[in-house]
């Protein structure tokens, strides 16, 4: 999917307008059962901004190739309105901070634009979660965010086991992926020799991610 640089703004304003929106919370156990079609004929959603600006997006005809990219930012918008209203309004006092500025509302359609799967928006909207709960910091949700869009899903689920695999033993295929996203490393030392996970990220997967 590919918007134009004014769409690509309006979109990151409302997706920020929405997840620190009152309403979202009243209504976020819902959302994954609301249908695409709904929404398109005036539903109750797209009172939401983010909601409202894709559908005026798909309207005027820029390349949005299917449903898929709404389907997936429901569900992470179903995750993220577990949070409390003063919880979300922080989140994006602090993504917007520093580094990351008026950058944040892009960055996080960015990655749900490549996720592939709508498990992986749930995993990113849980991660939200986690931010806004203060269970990780800044830094770890944007790590785990860029992890949750480059491995495939089913080597993320194998991270519920990390504890009891050896990650020297893990096929190469699926540790040079873990390799490649910071999940694991090699050390040579005195003490240690061979690939090694990097444990915080592994938690943050095995104990609160996937449940």
């Amino acid at each position: 999917m590919k918007f134009k640089e004014e769409s690509n703004k309006e979109l990151s304003t409302s997706l920020k307008e929405t997840i620190s929106s009152s309403e979202l919370s009243g209504i976020g156990t819902e959302i994954a059962e609301i249908t695409i079609d709904s929404i398109m004929n005036e539903g109750v959603l797209r009172d939401f901004p983010i909601v409202g600006a894709l559908v005026g997006v798909w309207k005027t005809g820029v390349a949005i190739n299917d449903h898929r990219f709404l389907r997936k930012m429901l569900l992470f918008l179903s995750e993220s309105s577990k949070l409390s209203d003063e919880a979300r309004k922080d989140i994006i006092e602090k993504l917007d901070e520093e580094d990351y500025q008026a950058e944040s509302g892009e960055k996080l359609i960015a990655i749900i634009d490549k996720l592939e799967t709508g498990s992986k928006s749930i995993l990113l909207g849980r991660a939200l979660a986690l931010f806004g709960n203060k269970i990780i910091n800044k830094d770890e949700f944007w790590r785990v965010s860029f992890i949750i869009e480059r491995l495939p899903m089913s080597d993320i689920i194998a991270l519920k086991e990390w504890k009891e695999t050896d990650l020297n033993k893990v096929f190469d295929i699926r540790k040079h992926l873990y390799l490649s996203v910071g999940i694991g490393w090699f050390v040579l030392n005195a003490s240690s020799t061979g690939f090694c996970w990097q444990e915080r990220l592994c938690e943050i997967f095995a104990e609160h991610l996937l449940e």
